[in-house]
């Protein structure tokens, strides 16, 4: 769903919290309890960079990584969003800055949207 800073002040300023360099205007809000994987590197001219943040405000980036490729080791890196967690993913796709999106565990939605 897309936002504004208009629409939803509190939640921007969360996601501006994560990523204080951001200046674009383009925000979501995902709401979802499924696994993804939270890696960060560039393939192809996109990128998806993610910092978590609970309710009292607390920030916490995934540092950039080394691509797939150039591991030598492997490990689980799937994350499932817990009660009280959230996740501010932000995305350039094919070098086009596409924002930011707060990801959002179902049970969080009802206490952060008026």
């Amino acid at each position: 769903m897309k936002i504004t800073k208009a629409q939803y002040p509190r939640l921007v300023s969360l996601m501006q919290q994560c990523f204080p360099d951001y200046s674009g205007r383009k925000f979501r809000i995902e709401v979802t309890d499924r696994e993804f994987e939270a890696v960060s590197y560039w393939s192809g001219g996109s990128k998806e960079s993610y910092c978590f943040i609970n309710t009292a405000g607390n920030c916490l980036r995934v540092p950039d990584q080394e691509h797939p490729y150039m591991q030598h080791y492997k490990d689980n890196r799937q994350v499932k969003l817990a009660p009280g967690l959230a996740c501010v993913k932000h995305i350039y796709f094919c070098g086009h800055d596409m924002g930011l999106t707060l990801m959002l565990h179902p049970s969080d939605m009802p206490k952060l949207l008026p």
